[in-house]
């Protein structure tokens, strides 16, 4: 039977899903739906309905596509609103985004009739609807879709509207769940637009806001979020994604090679990272189109790399072992330089005559195991000349302090 034969009284609904059901599982909760249904007990209800969708895998895409469009349809305003666009959402998984940008556009207009009696009821203005988290979240999935088909004006209307609610709230009351469809729609938004920067900024921030993602998920997002690494011209820090465990999801399968080309790079290792580079290329040739940048980038780090290592007394490189240790040419090791200060990536100066590089200052970041290594031995030199310098004055001001 198709489900357009289907009867619209519920309890008729719910009876011939059930005879067309062979799971005992589904047959079950199809009687606790009805039960909840005619006893109006919306929470326990909304509680199935979570079971029947995400824990029941007896359940296919076809009898949810019939659960939300018969029975959840025609009392969607007593349910939490939020939970609605997400059982929309899976219902329609398997279909054309356009025919799921139609189901979200019709239910916002229902969410906001209903909104609009409520208030008029509470005599508050209609601006108010605008406001309200379910109206916010719908809208988000609807410029998602504008995207999926392509309509990145339209998306971007939605998202410059709603960026205004978000950035300008300090104290953002808006739930995690709204909060993560924000960000996961501007890292899609800014993922399409190829903006490397904003759209590596924003997935971190989408990550922060989700407790769960299946293992599927972790590995997209994790896979994106390392290309932006790699491609973005302003990300020279990757200690929030290394330090986070998602990195881990690609360790030990076929995106190894991102991840140690991302931990190659973190560490300024040109070699390591010249061997995963090649290997980079045969897994996802689109990285070739970036070879020139790629190349600067691993220099710039290695740049910061030599810079750590040298002594905390002694911050002074000549340009020949800059250009040794970063495999950039002699006369390019200036304007090397001078791009990391552009990026405010170290402090000092350059003395063109000696062909020196002194610097006083240098980016915090992320370390590796070898790297503080080195950072111990620093302070470790570091602590001794101070006690051998406390025990010169010891010993030679013994007359000083006897006059104190």
């Amino acid at each position: 039977m198709s489900a357009m034969e289907l009867d619209t009284d519920i309890p008729t609904v719910l009876a011939t899903l059930r005879l067309e059901s062979e799971s005992e599982a589904v047959m079950n909760i199809l009687y606790q739906l009805e039960d909840f249904y005619e006893r109006k007990l919306w929470h326990q209800l909304t509680l199935s309905l979570e079971e029947f969708y995400y824990n029941t895998p007896e359940v296919d895409s076809n009898l949810k596509l019939k659960i939300y469009k018969f029975f959840i349809n025609q009392f969607a305003n007593n349910l939490n609103s939020i939970k609605v666009v997400d059982f929309l959402l899976n219902s329609f998984s398997g279909s054309n985004p356009q025919q799921t940008l139609d189901e979200l556009v019709e239910l916002k207009l229902k969410f906001t009739k209903n909104l609009k009696k409520e208030l008029s009821l509470q005599k508050q203005d209609d601006s108010a609807v605008e406001n309200d988290e379910s109206i916010i979240y719908i809208n988000l999935h609807i410029a998602r879709y504008y995207l999926l088909l392509n309509d990145v004006s339209k998306a971007d209307e939605i998202i410059e509207k709603l960026s205004l609610k978000f950035d300008s709230n300090s104290s953002n009351s808006y739930g995690n769940k709204v909060n993560a469809a924000y960000y996961f729609t501007k890292y899609e938004f800014y993922k399409y637009k190829q903006n490397y920067n904003l759209y590596y900024s924003n997935g971190l921030l989408y990550l922060s806001s989700v407790k769960d993602l299946s293992q599927q998920e972790q590995i997209g997002l994790c896979y994106d979020l390392c290309l932006a690494t790699l491609l973005g011209d302003q990300i020279y820090n990757f200690g929030e994604l290394i330090l986070h465990k998602i990195l881990d999801s690609i360790k030990d399968n076929e995106y190894a090679w991102l991840y140690n080309l991302v931990h190659t790079l973190n560490s300024g290792n040109l070699q390591e990272f010249n061997k995963w580079l090649a290997i980079a290329y045969e897994k996802a040739p689109q990285l070739k189109q970036s070879d020139l940048f790629l190349k600067q980038k691993i220099m710039i780090m290695s740049l910061l790399e030599l810079v750590s290592l040298q002594s905390t007394t002694n911050k002074v490189l000549t340009f020949k072992q800059i250009s040794d240790f970063t495999g950039a040419p002699l006369n390019d090791v200036e304007h090397l330089i001078i791009k990391c200060f552009s990026l405010n990536l170290i402090k000092g100066h350059i003395n063109q005559i000696d062909e020196t590089l002194v610097v006083s200052w240098l980016q915090p970041r992320i370390l590796n195991l070898d790297q503080i290594k080195v950072l111990y031995n620093h302070l470790t030199h570091w602590d001794q000349q101070v006690d051998k310098l406390a025990k010169e004055v010891y010993t030679n001001g013994g007359s000083i302090w006897a006059g104190v």
